[in-house]
């Protein structure tokens, strides 16, 4: 073997050494990051719950330290939904969910999600529209208008009290069964430096190398709105002035409809409902006994009668154990002892009764990936919600399947 040989092997063998030792370095400050992340709400949430043990006796003063807990509680839950996207979409673990969206009512919930938001620092959030669009159009709703909304938020989040954001919506060109828009967010906030905007879509990246905070967001808003905009084929550009503002567009194509009458309106808003149960059995299969508590109340807060099974295999003997229409609607935990949610549900499905086909069975599990959401409905189920679940949406899916 010649020198030159044994050179270029230990070359290649000290690069790759060197791409290792980076790789390593790079996935420890990510894991430094998120410990951060986690642990200052949950420094929050144990104080308080001190606190408010400590204060049992004076009400406003546990009502001020429940509010301060759940606001940790959703950031916690905001920053792993960031983290589990922005690793499904870097895996290419993810697929587009297109349906017909009526492109006002799209336009009008962003602004008004981010006039919420904005209105603590008297935030002016105003919409504007240029070209003569549709009534609705084909596309993603969901991933779309989280890649937009991140883009809100940070505009919020960098303006300060009294300014105002821009979001606008102009029609750049149409075809026969496409349309490409662009979204622009405008702000009048502290705007960046030039030389930072290359690194602000990586995830953390702050320009003042600060730390995020419960009210500043997670830090990964924008990675994941250009990881979304990217898989949807589109475009982002952001120009910024230190001190005047900053600009973000957002260039996407999407699909025209033919056939306004397949449009699927937004749904009224189901907290505004007063749900009632009287009458209707649920049967809850869940292993973990602070859950089992905790969704019980929840359920039996709107009148639901509740029995529970530990497991799916008793879950599925107590269900055919009962004469037909027994149950109602049968809640399901995924991951279980003995036998799991999906088996469960297929064995109830399979069991040759006819309730067994037709009886509504939700999902209810920490399983959130996309793929776990098909999974479950290919086991027979109607409906899949990720824990911690939204109790309002849980209520709705609810009173769907019961009505239907």
């Amino acid at each position: 073997m010649s020198q030159d040989t044994n050179e270029k092997k230990l070359e290649q063998l000290c690069r790759a050494l060197a791409d290792a030792q980076h790789a390593n370095q790079e996935k420890n400050r990510l894991l430094e990051r998120m410990s951060h992340e986690v642990r200052t709400p949950l420094n929050s949430i144990i104080g308080l719950s001190y606190l408010t043990k400590e204060y049992a006796d004076d009400k406003k003063q546990v009502l001020e330290n429940m509010e301060k807990i759940t606001m940790s509680v959703h950031f916690l839950l905001s920053f792993m939904d960031d983290i589990l996207n922005l690793s499904k979409i870097e895996c290419g673990n993810i697929a587009l969910n297109q349906g017909n969206t009526e492109f006002g009512t799209f336009l009008e919930e962003l602004r008004q999600t981010a006039a919420e938001r904005a209105e603590k620092k008297q935030i002016s959030v105003s919409l504007e529209t240029c070209g003569a669009f549709d009534r609705m159009y084909y596309f993603d709703r969901e991933k779309l208008g989280k890649a937009l909304y991140n883009i809100l938020e940070n505009a919020v989040k960098f303006t300060m009290p009294e300014g105002a954001v821009t979001f606008r919506a102009e029609l750049i060109s149409e075809m026969p069964e496409a349309a490409v828009i662009c979204f622009s967010v405008t702000d009048n906030g502290i705007g960046m430096e030039e030389r930072f905007l290359p690194d602000m879509f990586e995830p953390f990246e702050q320009e003042d190398g600060g730390g995020t905070t419960l009210s500043g967001g997670t830090g990964l808003g924008l990675a994941i709105a250009r990881n979304i905009i990217d898989f949807m084929d589109g475009h982002i550009e952001v120009s910024s002035v230190k001190g005047s503002g900053s600009v973000f567009s957002v260039t996407v194509s999407v699909g025209k409809v033919a056939d306004e009458k397949a449009c699927a309106c937004a749904q009224s808003d189901p907290g505004a409902l007063a749900y009632d149960f009287t009458g209707r059995r649920a049967l809850l299969v869940e292993d973990n006994e602070i859950n089992i508590e905790i969704t019980r109340n929840i359920l039996t807060h709107r009148n639901f009668a509740v029995e529970v099974a530990v497991n799916g295999e008793e879950g599925a003997a107590m269900f055919l154990a009962h004469a037909p229409g027994y149950y109602d609607v049968i809640l399901m935990d995924i991951r279980m002892p003995v036998m799991d949610g999906l088996t469960a549900a297929d064995k109830i499905r399979k069991s040759g009764r006819e309730d067994g086909r037709k009886i509504p069975i939700v999902a209810m599990t920490a399983n959130a990936f996309e793929e776990d959401v098909r999974k479950s409905f290919a086991a027979g189920m109607n409906a899949h919600l990720s824990k911690p679940v939204d109790i309002m949406r849980m209520y709705a899916a609810l009173d769907e399947m019961l009505r239907g």
